[in-house]
């Protein structure tokens, strides 16, 4: 990014292909938003991250631990009635760049969602699309 005179906007992230998880095979992207237009160069290029309805939930730890945090969205998920529209996303909120503790790590793991009862059923509200934890 310094190389292309840009700045990080965010925290970084990852959209992966449902596949990845069901058959240990599917596309992975990382991404990092910045601040203006990328130049395409080698395997780096533009990604726009669409919005999307999302059910979220924070893992606190290491990446070997985040399986938990997955387990507890899909329960979040399955009792209300969700289905699960698109990749998964992961940001990384705090992580090897800001601290070597992993236990202090934090990813936010996202899942684009929508009722599963078809489309006369009510929007999802803000308490409907988050899953929480106790903060890190």
């Amino acid at each position: 990014m310094a190389g292309q005179g840009l700045r990080e906007t965010g925290p970084a992230g990852g959209v992966y292909a449902d596949e990845l998880f069901t058959l240990h095979r599917g596309s992975a992207t990382v991404f990092v938003p910045c601040n203006g237009p990328v130049r395409p160069l080698g395997r780096v290029e533009p990604l726009h991250v669409p919005a999307a309805e999302l059910a979220v939930i924070e893992h606190c730890g290491p990446p070997s631990e985040v399986d938990r945090a997955y387990g507890a969205l899909a329960a979040y998920v399955s009792r209300h009635a969700l289905a699960v529209d698109g990749p998964l996303r992961e940001y990384y909120l705090v992580g090897g760049r800001q601290t070597p503790d992993s236990t202090l790590w934090r990813t936010e793991v996202c899942w684009p969602v929508f009722r599963a009862g078809g489309p006369d059923q009510r929007p999802l509200s803000d308490s409907d699309a988050a899953c929480t934890t106790p903060r890190c």
